[in-house]
């Protein structure tokens, strides 16, 4: 929707951009240090013809995550991470006075909404709520952090998964063996994840030692 497009770029990306976020399209990304990304998205809602309405959100794609999703291109390489691929995720609630519908209830109440008379002024509210939302989002990329995040019993949860697959793909690197299989041990036997997650961890643990060798025969150490 081009008239999105054009109020994010006038609104937001000359306040995302000096924060270190990158934009494509109607995305903003977010790098963090061990290769987790952030991710602020914007979708369009079509369903008023008096105003642009659209759902903003936060969400946070871990690199194991990402890989476990994208397992079959390990070794060729996975493909740049998605905000589709997100662990655990949020909606930013608009204010009443940038709400589609702000006397409404659950997920319509996410829906933010500026019209030609709004606009500026919706402007300017998104956006101080995007830079007060950032520190959260530089904490949650910390994957210790985003873990006690999914944990939480706050509603709603971010999580986009069972809280023991979350754990065992957010941690895989930081768990010794017998925690990863106290974790397993707790699923169901027949649980297909446990298969798939071992050898995807077996895959993992091998490609990580691989480019230790090489970067000590190299030098790079």
């Amino acid at each position: 929707m081009k008239e999105l497009s054009d109020f994010l770029k006038e609104f937001v990306t000359p306040k995302l951009k000096p924060l270190g976020f990158r934009r494509k399209g109607q995305v903003y990304r977010l790098d963090g240090d061990s290769g987790d990304v952030a991710f602020i998205h914007f979708t369009p809602v079509r369903i008023d013809p008096h105003a642009v309405v659209f759902h903003a959100r936060c969400s946070f794609v871990p690199e194991p995550h990402w890989q476990f999703l994208n397992r079959q291109h390990m070794v060729a390489g996975v493909p740049e991470a998605k905000e589709s691929g997100a662990l655990a995720s949020y909606s930013l609630m608009p204010p009443d006075s940038a709400a589609h519908a702000p006397a409404s209830s659950g997920v319509f109440r996410t829906r933010w909404a500026f019209g030609d008379r709004n606009r500026a002024e919706v402007g300017e509210v998104l956006v101080e709520a995007l830079v007060a939302e950032v520190p959260r989002i530089r904490q949650l990329l910390v994957r210790e952090n985003l873990l006690a995040a999914i944990e939480s019993p706050e509603t709603p949860s971010i999580r986009r998964r069972g809280a023991l697959q979350s754990e065992l793909l957010l941690m895989v690197d930081e768990y010794d063996r017998e925690r990863v299989q106290e974790l397993l041990s707790r699923m169901g036997e027949d649980d297909p994840f446990i298969e798939l997650f071992n050898r995807w961890a077996y895959m993992r643990r091998g490609l990580q030692s691989g480019l230790r060798r090489s970067r000590r025969a190299s030098g790079s150490w």
